[in-house]
């Protein structure tokens, strides 16, 4: 069971792409540590300080800290590191990726306290921020004599007539000659098997983010209490490419083998835009302690997924590669996220430093996939079973040590979201930073790394590849309040 679930968390592999699964729901459901850079900085630690635009996607209520108008903006360069072990085989690829995470604008309205007595503040907002980004390579690679992946192929074909095969599988490896009828239109062989010597490949691609339009707002109440809502746009943008390679066949039970090498490529598009809710308080305890709270409704997206496969073989005694494409797959279904519960506490030490706690609660087991087209009783059933309560933990400083500048540092936990440790998909992430305030302008500047590490089955009946994830970031703000 730890094999197929990991197999699953993995990656969405080609064999199973027209399938929507407890894998889509995770992917969608999580999010991770972006904002803006004083944000980053101090491990996205916001939940009770506010005056921060990125806060509007996490603590609203951060939204009415603010007594200025203010425009800003981030830059972000990542460059994300992965190595993986696999029959004792070390491979490494990585990906660089420029980007806009967070473009934002607060209105702020402060009132006449002698004509709106206590209700003395309305802020408005509108902007972006990103939730999270699916940018990484990796590349899987050894010399092995265990397994194949048309063992794979053969296995699931056997027994099903060659015209009822699956076309994005299956009938791809039957139309190339990786597999071929044996005496009978149900029983089939391959050239290969995965006792022989060869060199086996697996190589994936992915892209895209999540990232979230907004209107917030929020009142204040005597300075001390205020309250804030964010009405979330969230968009969806993933591709993946998913490569399974053999080749430098050897050690064949026959004198020869026909075949040289085989390819099996799956690929992925999904789009999508959901809506969803949040509120949140901030309250002033005393002048050096403050408190937060935000609710976060689960989001109701709309995805669109396109998918196909194609596979090549190449041949001794053929003089060109013979290919196969399956048709293009589209599908529409709904997918309905986990709601999120943020605690946060803050501590302003001599108005010259900040300390301060967020902890984030959500429940990835109650996800929920629907469509008027399918049953997802069986993968909603995954979800509850494969999945279950976490908690992010996310700590701050920030130390004054210049009127205009400003030194950071942060810590975030991201817990893993499976249920009896069928995997960890924990993160870590140490972050710091600096600021400058000239006038009305501020400029921040934030690095950030983070580590993780997971199972990979690039499909079923393979011992796992061990990947290790590193990620680096530069973080560029800027801004001004007017």
């Amino acid at each position: 069971m730890l094999r197929n679930i990991s197999l699953a968390t993995a990656l969405f592999l080609g064999f199973s792409i027209q399938a929507q699964n407890h894998v889509d729901a995770l992917r969608y459901s999580q999010e991770s540590l972006w904002g803006s850079a004083r944000y980053v900085a101090m491990g996205g630690a916001f939940g009770s300080l506010g005056a921060n635009a990125t806060s509007t996607s996490h603590n609203p209520a951060g939204i009415v800290t603010h007594t200025t108008n203010e425009f800003s903006g981030s830059l972000n360069f990542i460059d994300v590191e992965n190595k993986s072990s696999y029959h004792s085989s070390d491979a490494f690829d990585k990906k660089s990726v420029l980007s806009i995470p967070n473009l934002n604008y607060i209105n702020a309205i402060v009132f006449d306290p002698e004509q709106f007595s206590d209700w003395n503040r309305f802020n408005f907002g509108i902007g972006y921020n990103k939730l999270d980004d699916y940018n990484r390579n990796i590349y899987v690679s050894a010399e092995q004599n265990e397994h194949s992946f048309s063992d794979l192929m053969l296995n699931n074909a056997e027994g099903t007539t060659y015209d009822n095969l699956n076309i994005f599988s299956e009938q791809l490896a039957f139309n190339t000659y990786l597999i071929d009828t044996a005496g009978g239109v149900s029983n089939y062989y391959s050239p290969v098997n995965g006792l022989m010597d060869k060199k086996q490949a697996f190589s994936s691609q992915q892209s895209g983010s999540k990232n979230e339009f907004y209107i917030s707002f929020g009142t204040a109440y005597q300075n001390k209490l205020f309250l804030g809502a964010t009405i979330g746009f969230p968009s969806i943008a993933y591709k993946e490419v998913n490569t399974i390679s053999e080749s430098n066949f050897s050690g064949s039970s026959q004198d020869t083998i026909s075949l040289k090498s085989f390819k099996y490529n799956t690929n992925l598009q999904v789009t999508g835009s959901g809506i969803n809710l949040k509120l949140g308080l901030i309250y002033k305890l005393d002048d050096n302690t403050r408190y937060g709270f935000a609710l976060h409704t689960p989001t109701y997206y709309e995805l669109h997924e396109e998918y196909w496969a194609s596979m090549s073989t190449d041949f001794i005694d053929e003089t060109e590669l013979i290919n196969s494409e399956s048709y293009l797959g589209i599908f529409d279904y709904e997918l309905i996220t986990p709601f999120k519960m943020i605690n946060s506490l803050s501590f302003i030490i001599n108005k010259r430093a900040i300390i301060s706690v967020d902890h984030e609660y959500l429940d990835y087991s109650t996800a929920n996939i629907i469509s008027d087209f399918s049953d997802f009783s069986e993968a909603n059933k995954d979800i509850k079973h494969y999945y279950a309560s976490t908690s992010n933990i996310k700590l701050g400083g920030e130390l004054r040590i210049h009127p205009q500048l400003s030194l950071r540092g942060g810590y975030a936990y991201y817990g893993s979201p499976f249920a009896n440790d069928y995997n960890d998909a924990s993160k870590e992430y140490l972050t710091m930073g600096m600021g400058l305030k000239v006038n009305q302008y501020f400029f921040d500047l934030t690095l950030v790394n983070s580590l993780s590490e997971e199972d990979l089955f690039i499909y079923d009946e393979t011992p796992a590849a061990t990947i290790n994830t590193e990620k680096s970031q530069l973080l560029l703000s800027a801004g001004f309040k007017f």
